[in-house]
């Protein structure tokens, strides 16, 4: 299994020249990116915030971060076409996790198709993602 993101980046995958290992969130909700980036701190993590979907995949393809927490509603690209690209980048384990207000089930019935590792419900309780995170970067 190939990893493109660190094949293009020339780093291993989810570190950045041998600095930390990023997890990627994107949402254009600045208080809920605020929020989680926050609490990915004191869990340990360092988190690169994108309000947009196209700036974070170029991030993505060059960094390789080790995970992704991404919204579907964003300005400029859908967060299940992010996702898809993002799956397509990592391969199968790393995980990206879905948060929306939108609980549609044309929707939900998408993110396996794209990719997704779990889904949680806005509004968000974002100790609970971060623990499932936390439990999905140690056990894959």
């Amino acid at each position: 299994m190939s990893n493109q993101a660190s094949a293009l980046s020339g780093t291993r995958p989810g570190k950045d020249h041998n600095g930390p290992a990023y997890i990627l969130v994107v949402d254009d909700n600045h208080i809920v990116t605020r929020t989680l980036s926050s609490l990915l701190r004191h869990a340990g993590h360092q988190a690169v915030v994108f309000h947009y979907g196209l700036p974070a995949l170029q991030f993505a393809q060059k960094h390789g971060p080790v995970a992704a927490i991404i919204d579907i509603h964003l300005p400029d690209i859908s967060g299940l076409v992010v996702t898809q690209r993002l799956r397509d980048y990592f391969g199968p384990d790393r995980p990206i996790l879905i948060i929306s207000g939108d609980t549609s089930m044309e929707d939900l019935n998408s993110l396996a198709h794209v990719g997704a590792t779990y889904f949680f419900a806005k509004p968000l309780k974002a100790p609970q993602l971060v623990q499932r995170l936390n439990e999905l970067l140690i056990h894959p």
